[in-house]
């Protein structure tokens, strides 16, 4: 066989240019330390990053795109396998997933005018509260009744009812603001339905956690109920649960701390908004845990929701009314 007369000469050139194209082809018979040794293999998009982490700390090496390996001397190789691993850890979970918003719900303003509207047009039925009105005798929060004699139904009846006008104006203008934006976020029937159940709640636990026999009125534990639901929606990270929990929740105690704790006169009642917030940040948890909160598109079940709402509000005075004697109606009905 008959070799070229340049690799006859100078045989350690051959060996060099056929190591440029292979770095597993070593010599014969290298120094030890000089030696190529395999420190790590990867899909050729990694390979990049391997060498730049390498040069960067100044490990001697070559890569290897088609067998998708890098060697280094062997002297270097523990350094630059312990270099490789080190990176890889701290990019790990990088890029960070993206986490899609949630959906805003292409849905009308029909339901939420109309709730609104119902609640202005049942205040110029019931009028203000006075001491001799059956309607706020019969649906008002009274502690005393709800824990002793059972009247539950008031939890919700209450959310309906009005001291003055100038009570329903502000509920119904910042109301209207919070639950039409819930709305749009998780359609009009998973809104109304859930806030309502959340209202009811703080209403619950504001008459349980109290000692002393109370009164009280008004859509706005609802209101803060929108609030921390709205709120509780923003908990889409697991992997940061300590910031993505007390973000929300701080927001909503600013808004309570702006909205809700007035106390002219003694008429807030502090502590339904408190626990109207904290219930709604309970069911926007759920919600969002269990995507019910993105059944928004769905026409046919906000329907039956939004029914339900309407369903639980004509309930609960039915029975109030029941209770309280229908002849005390008389000149309301």
């Amino acid at each position: 066989m008959r070799l070229p007369l340049l690799t006859i000469l100078c045989p350690a050139l051959t060996v060099w240019q056929m190591n440029e194209r292979d770095p597993t082809f070593l010599p014969s018979s290298p120094e030890p330390e000089w030696e190529w040794v395999l420190v790590a293999k990867a899909q050729p998009v990694d390979l990049r990053d391997y060498s730049l982490v390498l040069s960067a700390v100044g490990i001697e090496h070559q890569v290897n795109r088609r067998a998708g390996a890098i060697f280094a001397r062997r002297n270097n190789s523990l350094q630059a396998m312990t270099e490789l691993q080190a990176f890889r850890e701290e990019n790990r979970s990088w890029p960070t997933p993206t986490v899609r918003p949630p959906p805003f719900v292409r849905s009308g303003n029909s339901a939420n005018l109309f709730m609104l509207g119902m609640l202005i047009l049942f205040y110029m039925l019931t009028g203000p509260w006075l001491a001799n009105n059956p309607w706020f005798r019969a649906g008002a929060v009274n502690s005393e009744a709800i824990l002793e004699q059972g009247q539950w139904w008031r939890l919700v009846t209450a959310l309906t009812l009005h001291a003055d006008q100038m009570h329903l104006v502000g509920n119904c203008v910042i109301g209207g603001f919070m639950t039409q934006l819930l709305c749009k976020s998780v359609g009009s029937g998973t809104a109304w339905f859930s806030l309502l159940l959340a209202g009811l709640l703080g209403n619950l636990l504001n008459t349980v956690f109290r000692s002393d026999p109370h009164y009280s009125v008004g859509f706005s534990t609802a209101i803060f109920a929108t609030i921390g639901i709205l709120c509780g929606r923003q908990f889409v990270s697991p992997g940061t649960l300590l910031r993505q929990l007390l973000l929300p929740l701080g927001a909503g105690v600013s808004l309570l701390a702006m909205l809700g704790s007035s106390n002219e006169n003694g008429r807030t009642d502090l502590g339904a908004h408190l626990f109207g917030l904290l219930c709604g940040l309970i069911f926007g948890l759920f919600l969002q845990f269990f995507r019910l909160d993105q059944q928004g598109e769905r026409k046919t079940i906000q329907h039956l929701l939004f029914a339900a709402a309407l369903a639980l509000l004509a309930l609960g005075w039915l029975l109030a009314i029941r209770a309280e004697g229908w002849q005390e109606f008389g000149k309301y009905l």
